[in-house]
């Protein structure tokens, strides 16, 4: 059997709104290093739960100064790693391409559509990546 951990879904919802909106920002103005933030933004995530610190954040404001219980979600530990890993890597490919000029125009429709897709999963809970992570493992499972 899987392991799961129980998190917050608002706290979840607010990283992903967050960071989507960090990446839309950057595309509108054209920012190639608010991409960065983003990707970084998950990849950190990939490595705790401690080091999401938007999650963190949202998650103390509202146990500490709202008082209001968090609404949990209970997750496989793997599917959070890489959801968040899944996501950082196409948020810094999208930037690489940006920032070496390479295929810019490639690297701005890369970060558009994520930051759609990470919109979708906050406002939704619909993850496009945890429906990947699930479909790879009934693949590899057999």
């Amino acid at each position: 059997m899987n392991q799961c951990s129980i998190y917050d879904n608002r706290s979840l919802n607010f990283f992903r709104a967050t960071c989507g909106f960090l990446a839309l920002i950057g595309f509108l103005i054209q920012n190639e290093w608010l991409v960065l933030i983003t990707a970084l933004l998950f990849i950190f995530g990939v490595f705790s739960m401690k080091l999401n610190v938007l999650y963190q954040f949202h998650s103390l404001i509202l146990r500490k100064i709202i008082k209001e219980s968090p609404s949990p979600i209970q997750k496989e530990t793997g599917e959070l790693k890489f959801v968040y890993g899944f996501t950082g890597i196409c948020f810094l490919a999208a930037f690489f391409l940006i920032y070496f000029k390479t295929f810019a125009n490639l690297g701005w429709g890369l970060d558009l559509l994520v930051s759609f897709l990470t919109l979708l999963a906050s406002f939704t809970n619909i993850c496009v990546a945890a429906l990947m992570y699930v479909m790879f493992k009934k693949i590899f499972r057999k």
